[in-house]
Parts: structure tokens; C-alpha cells; sequence
């Protein structure tokens, strides 16, 4: 009898120390915190993003299940409501929702075995809606097998449009027939009246290796029906191929560069491949900037600007708004835009957006339509709102000379955080800035650069909001152009043209290693299109001095 009761007495001891090790670490010396958020005056839950410091430690695994946790940033989002077990002392309740919220940084007492209810209100200091522009997030890999998941997100980080990318490389699964799945909600799910997500988006992305190989990270957005996705490690075909078959299979969709500077972008955007380019990237974090990943790309150390002093400390920075500056100067219309890449990178959903200006509700089409007709700015936090004589972003303006009268640009800010500096931009020189580095929100900073330009040739003009991160580097917000035709003549730099002839020419040479495709055929139709491309630039160079003789 007495075996059987230190039996029992063994397993229960077994048992117990079994139950310790399963409790959470911080559990011996921990309460609980029950946190509640609502926008003032309802107190209905409010979808959001939070995390708990402690010291220097982040905690964001919840025990509430409807909570989902992104390791990458150590937050995690929640549909307005969560538990989690906090060591006993001091620490702090960060809760944020998107850019046009105040973040809220509560500082709580945890006692021990005790939970603390919390009650935080998320106040508004912006609401773009009601001004008609919509955020997106344009590079999203997080969430894609759970519809709940992708709602909750957009409405945790106030996103409004939400295009996840539902195809990926070869790390999602190819739809069978080369046709979407029949989704059960369609390819476009309301989270609510002002969230949306969408499914029907892919991303073909082929990079790294040296300076010039990446072929680039294609993003194709509304697309009737997937496009075939290159074997995995090709470089064949090449990326304006895979874009020329997107757009034929789906004539209304949306083609985006990613960043610029990938190594065929030079050749994509000349034969017209492009709608859009992200300024505001997923290299860009919320405390560092990822300044690694110059392997592959265009012309980065390959051309004199980079011994430019201030690039040294933000090349990526300048030279991802140089490339997209010299696109412009050659005639190109590119809508400005951004995206996080959550899922890869450090960043929660909309760190990098995109505004939108919509004609009508929010629907794919509608939002798509936006991007195309270039109304739109890009984003890693201020607001930013360019016109030229009361146009928006992605106008075009008629402008005669002989009619002498000046076009009025605006360009309008509103920030909480603290701006380096207002600038507007003319063909890619910065002609009028103000600086703002003196000025605090107080609580919110609201500025507006104005001027009258009386332009001398065809170009585009646009606005740009500078500010320094955490790390030191330069962040944004950029506005897309407004786009001037002086005299009915064409937009064309001689300079800008050959720097793309040279990039190209780079691209030739690499196309020539043995090892570049898998026959000699695939690198002779890759060439021929590099040098339909290396044609048109070259057209563009002499439009340039024919039409612009003294400024080529």
C-alpha cells in the first residue's frame, strides 16, 4: 500500500513539474494585463496593433487566440481586445493604428498574479476618407492562407485597400488550370465599408547576384488570370515578357516596379511595362533602414553619382528617387507609390502606403483606376498633397508660352512627427525648399509651399516631405507628378536618355556570361528586346536635342 502512495505521490510530483515547464517563463513572477481599446465616445473594441515593453524587451504573444503576432516587428494585431501575461512591475502599453491615428504608450504597475484592466482611447488626428483618399499597402506576404487574418490586419493598421499577394514565387501554390481558385467571398472581401481585400495579385521576383543581374521583383495587381510563373532559378523570360502577358491576359490591371533600381526596370519601363514605382520601399524600417542589397541592382556603382557626398550616408535613399527622376525626365508616366513588404520584412502592414485620390467607392477597380491615372502619394508617415493650378496629382497641363501666365503649385503637409524639410521638385531639381527642422508639431505641423512656375520646357512637377528616422537615414513622403507639355513639345532629356542607354548597355554585357540563360535562343530573344529598349531611349535622346537645343 505504501508503494502505491509514493507511486502516487512520484507521478504527481512528475505531473506538476510537467505543468510548470508548460506555463509561460514570466509566469512564476507575472500578472495579467486585459487591455480594451475604442475610439472616444464609443466604447465599441477598435481593431489595432500593440505591443508591451518591459525594460527593453518586447512582448507580443498574447494568450487572447483571436490575436495574431508578426515576430518580424514584435507586435502583434488584435481586433480591439487582448490578454497577455506581463512580469510584475513597471511597463509600458504601446498601441497604434496606422499613420492617421496617435500612437498611445500607457505606463502600467503590474502586480503580481493580479490583472489589470485597461481601457486606451485612439484618437484621430487625420482622416483621409473623408478627404477621398484611400491607403493601401501594395506589397503584403503575410496572412494569405487566413481570410481573418487578412481583415483583421487592414483594420489593425487602418489600410483600406489591401492587395495581398496571393501568388509569390514559387513559395505559393500555382492555381491549377493557370486560373484563380473560385474563393468562396470572390476575389475582393470587405472587412468593412472602408477595408478591403483583394486576392487576385501575384509577384514574379528574380534577384541577387552581381551588379546587374537581378531581372527585378514584378508586382501585378487585378489580374484576370495568373501569369505562368518562370522555372524556379530563370532568368528567362524576361521581366517585360512576363509584364507584356499580363497585360494582354488582363488589359485593367496594375504593374509595379517594387523599387526602381532592379536591374531590368530600365528595360520594363521603355516599353511601357510600368504604371507605378514605389518610392516609399520595403528597405525601409521603423527604426533602421536596410541599406544592404546593392547586388543586382541598376546602375549602383556603375555611375559617378555615387561619389556624390551626400549620398554616402543615404544612397538608397537618393538614388531611389534619382532612378525615378530620370524615368520622368525621358517622358514616362509613373504613379509614386509604396509598400511594406510585411511577411519578409520588419515592418507592419502600411508602414510604406500608398494614398489613393478615388473617383467613387472603394473598390478594386476604383483604387486601381487611381494608380493609373497617377493620384497618388507615397508614404512612410507625414501627409502629403500636391496641385498645380488646382489639378491633382497625375494631371497633365497644357502650357503655352506665348500665354505667359504662371501655373500656381501647392503642395500641402500635415505631420506629427517632426519634418526636416518641404520641397518641390521640377524635372528632378528641387526649386523651392522650406526648411522645417526648428519647427515641433504642436500637435500637429501643418505647412504649405507655395509658387508660381513659368516653365520653359515639358516636364512634370512634384512634392516631397523629407525627414530623418531613428537610425539616421532619410525617409519620405512623395507626391506623383503633375505632369506639364510646354508648347506641345515632348518631355526628353538627352542626359537622362543616356544614362538609361548605359544601363542598358551593362545589361548586354551581362546577358553575354555562359551561365546567364539555359540556351543560346533565350539569351538571343532576350537581347533583342534590351535593344528595342536601348532604341527607344536612343529616339528620346535626339527628340531631345531636336525640340531642346539649349538644354538638352
Amino acid at each position: 500500500m505504501l508503494k502505491n502512495i509514493f507511486r502516487q505521490e512520484k507521478i504527481a510530483v512528475v505531473l506538476l513539474g510537467i505543468m510548470l515547464a508548460c506555463l509561460p517563463t514570466i509566469g512564476a513572477n507575472s500578472g495579467k494585463v486585459s487591455v480594451t481599446v475604442h475610439e472616444p465616445g464609443p466604447k465599441h473594441p477598435l481593431p489595432c496593433r500593440a505591443w508591451v515593453s518591459v525594460g527593453n524587451k518586447r512582448l507580443f504573444k498574447p494568450t487572447t487566440e483571436s490575436c495574431t503576432s508578426y515576430a518580424r516587428d514584435r507586435s502583434f494585431s488584435c481586433d480591439g481586445q487582448f490578454v497577455i501575461d506581463v512580469p510584475v512591475g513597471k511597463a509600458v502599453i504601446h498601441i497604434e493604428r496606422g499613420k492617421e491615428y496617435w500612437p498611445v504608450d500607457k505606463e502600467i504597475i503590474v502586480e503580481l498574479s493580479q490583472t489589470s484592466k485597461v481601457a486606451i482611447a485612439l484618437k484621430r488626428w487625420v482622416n483621409m476618407c473623408e478627404e477621398g483618399w484611400y491607403s493601401s499597402d501594395i506589397h503584403c506576404h503575410f496572412g494569405l492562407d487566413d481570410l481573418r487574418i487578412l481583415k483583421q490586419l487592414a483594420l489593425a493598421d487602418d489600410v483600406n485597400f489591401e492587395p495581398i499577394l496571393t501568388l509569390w514565387n514559387h513559395q505559393s501554390p500555382v492555381p491549377s488550370g493557370g486560373i484563380w481558385p473560385d474563393w468562396p467571398s470572390g476575389s475582393s472581401i470587405h472587412a468593412d465599408a472602408t477595408h478591403l481585400v483583394t486576392l487576385r495579385n501575384q509577384e514574379i521576383e528574380r534577384i541577387g547576384g552581381g551588379p546587374f543581374e537581378s531581372v527585378g521583383a514584378l508586382l501585378m495587381f487585378g489580374l484576370t488570370k495568373p501569369v505562368k510563373m518562370p522555372p524556379q532559378g530563370s532568368r528567362y523570360p524576361c521581366d517585360a515578357v512576363l509584364g507584356r502577358i499580363a497585360r494582354e491576359t488582363s488589359p485593367e490591371c496594375i504593374i509595379d516596379t517594387d523599387k526602381p533600381i532592379w536591374g531590368e526596370n530600365v528595360v520594363g519601363v521603355a516599353l511601357g511595362l510600368f504604371d507605378s514605382v514605389q518610392v516609399c520601399h520595403n528597405h525601409y524600417h521603423r527604426k533602421a533602414t536596410l541599406q544592404d542589397g546593392r547586388v543586382g541592382w541598376g546602375m549602383a556603382g556603375a555611375d559617378i553619382e555615387q561619389q556624390q557626398n551626400d549620398w554616402i550616408q543615404d544612397e538608397l535613399f537618393h538614388r531611389t528617387n534619382s532612378t525615378y527622376y530620370r524615368f520622368l525626365n525621358c517622358g514616362f508616366k509613373l504613379a509614386a507609390t509604396g509598400g511594406s513588404a510585411m511577411g519578409v520584412m520588419a515592418v507592419p502592414l502600411g508602414y510604406g502606403r500608398t494614398y489613393a485620390k478615388l473617383n467613387g467607392l472603394l473598390t478594386e477597380a476604383n483604387y486601381l483606376d487611381a494608380i493609373r491615372a497617377g493620384r497618388t502619394f507615397a508614404t512612410n508617415g507625414p501627409i502629403l498633397i500636391l496641385t498645380a493650378n488646382s489639378l491633382d496629382s497625375g494631371a497633365e497641363i497644357q502650357y503655352s508660352t506665348a500665354y505667359n501666365e504662371p501655373i500656381r503649385i501647392k503642395a500641402e503637409l500635415r505631420s506629427i512627427q517632426r519634418i526636416n524639410s518641404l520641397e518641390l521638385i521640377y524635372n528632378g531639381k528641387v526649386i523651392k525648399t522650406l526648411n522645417l527642422g526648428d519647427r515641433v508639431p504642436s500637435p500637429v505641423l501643418e505647412e504649405s509651399a507655395v509658387m508660381e512656375l513659368k516653365p520653359q520646357r515639358s516636364g512634370w512637377i512634384a512634392a516631397r516631405a523629407v525627414f530623418t528616422s531613428p537610425d539616421g537615414h532619410l525617409r519620405q513622403a512623395h507626391t506623383s507628378p503633375v505632369y506639364v507639355t510646354v508648347d506641345d513639345k515632348p518631355t526628353a532629356s538627352k542626359n537622362d536618355a543616356q544614362y538609361m542607354i548605359r544601363w542598358i548597355d551593362r545589361l548586354l554585357e551581362v546577358s553575354r556570361k555562359p551561365d546567364r540563360y539555359q540556351s543560346g535562343n533565350e539569351r538571343i530573344e532576350t537581347q533583342k528586346i534590351f535593344k528595342k529598349a536601348r532604341d527607344i531611349y536612343e529616339n528620346i535622346a535626339r527628340k531631345a536635342i531636336e525640340v531642346w537645343p539649349d538644354n538638352p
